[in-house]
């Protein structure tokens, strides 16, 4: 598993702790850069930055875990954490390529499922975060992408932005928590929209579906989201990490539904369906 070797090297005094703990993460994999974490005052900005679709591999999972251990720190002072990207798409999902050549090998089966069973654990640690997160999806955010965002409090798009489970189309399903969590946010009927048609959706019908609290035009996304964060940053830590506990214990997520997606991957990645639908996306 990759280092987190993407830290911003540039902390608050107050940080050097945790930056200190992550450098020493950083060491055994100089070369992986998925991702860049800064922080300025109460918040912290997650940049996403493996590829140019942001696909998501165990490089980037491991990346992310370390992100979050570095921002979970007791001396870190860190209220709201956005995740964001620089590419054109906040993150297509997983990688595609990676699924492809597990599906040619005859382990590839348990490998794929534990790599679903890591990114249940990464989002999960990301939903479990005492601080607010906030997902500012400013291009397209699909299949695990979308997770990703779903994991988070607040999200966040842009009218231009395209959000999606298309993950049927592969002969796959979202495995990463998406059926539970979109339906938990949007009701059994968004999410057999989105997941049992591969319904992809813009930002502006997102926002009609509670599937994001706001969707702006792209000219005003940066600073409107800006204003958000900063509203959230300037309330009570105490309060809003209280809060937050109560919001989550009013929807309490159910552990069957998280086991059966992971199974679900692993039955899936046995079939020659999968096989066939991949090997066409990729054009093999």
């Amino acid at each position: 598993m990759a280092g987190y070797s993407a830290i911003n090297p540039v902390f608050p005094s107050r940080f050097s702790n945790s930056a200190a703990k992550v450098s020493e993460m950083t060491s055994a994999s100089a070369a992986a850069r998925c991702l860049t974490l800064e922080f300025s005052g109460p918040i912290a900005t997650l940049t996403l930055k493996r590829d140019a679709m942001n696909t998501i591999g165990d490089d980037l999972l491991g990346d992310l875990a370390l992100a979050l251990e570095a921002v979970s720190a007791p001396d870190c002072g860190i209220s709201v954490l956005r995740i964001r990207s620089d590419q054109r798409v906040f993150s297509a999902g997983a990688d595609l390529r990676l699924v492809a050549r597990r599906l040619e090998s005859p382990m590839g089966a348990d490998e794929m499922k534990a790599t679903v069973q890591h990114f249940h654990e990464v989002y999960d640690r990301l939903a479990a975060l005492p601080m607010v997160t906030v997902a500012e999806i400013e291009g397209h955010a699909l299949g695990g992408g979308l997770e990703l965002a779903l994991a988070c409090d607040i999200r966040i798009a842009s009218f231009n932005a395209k959000l999606g489970l298309p993950e049927a189309k592969v002969g796959l399903l979202p495995g990463a928590g998406g059926t539970q969590r979109l339906t938990r946010l949007c009701g059994e009927g968004v999410a057999a929209r989105m997941i049992l048609t591969g319904d992809v959706i813009g930002g502006r019908e997102a926002e009609r579906l509670g599937l994001v609290q706001w969707a702006f035009e792209a000219a005003e996304f940066a600073v409107s989201a800006a204003e958000i964060v900063s509203r959230a940053a300037s309330l009570s830590p105490d309060a809003l990490r209280i809060a937050k506990r109560c919001i989550r214990l009013a929807v309490q997520e159910q552990t069957r539904g998280s086991q059966a997606e992971i199974e679900g991957i692993h039955t899936l990645m046995g079939t020659d369906e999968a096989r066939k639908r991949v090997r066409a996306f990729l054009g093999a």
